[in-house]
């Protein structure tokens, strides 16, 4: 069982192992510009740590509850969650619609394979679609 554990602990390893994209299309500057008073809201709401969004962003998934709610904060400033949390992708895909065709093929992938993430509490949700997102396509994730 130990080593079952340990080969599946490594295969995700190797996921986050890819090379992140971050050149002047990825991510999108007037996203990283509409969401920007949003991540500072939404850290001053949550109390979250610059370091814990960059280290889920660009490095290991890890837990923490501060870093869960902000991740809701950030979907209910952007109004793209109900009261209970639920992620309306349809809105998140009327946003997606107005990008050019490589970055929309991105967002598209993203959504594809995480709308039918569950949790517990709106925090929850919120980080189990940023994990899906980021196991799916570990070398375009950005938590803003």
């Amino acid at each position: 069982m130990k080593f079952l554990f340990a080969i599946s602990l490594a295969l995700v390893s190797t996921c986050f192992a890819a090379d992140l994209r971050r050149d002047e299309k990825w991510p999108p500057k007037a996203l990283l510009e509409f969401l920007e008073p949003i991540r500072l809201s939404c850290m001053g709401k949550t109390g979250v740590t610059a370091e814990a969004i960059k280290e889920f962003s660009d490095g290991e998934l890890h837990d923490d509850p501060k870093l869960k709610c902000y991740m809701n904060c950030v979907f209910n400033e952007a109004k793209v969650v109900d009261d209970k949390g639920d992620v309306h992708f349809e809105k998140i895909d009327t946003h997606i619609a107005q990008l050019d065709d490589e970055i929309r093929h991105i967002a598209e992938n993203f959504l594809a394979n995480c709308r039918s993430i569950k949790g517990d509490d709106p925090c929850e949700r919120a980080f189990s679609v940023h994990k899906c997102w980021k196991l799916h396509d570990p070398k375009h994730y950005f938590l803003p």
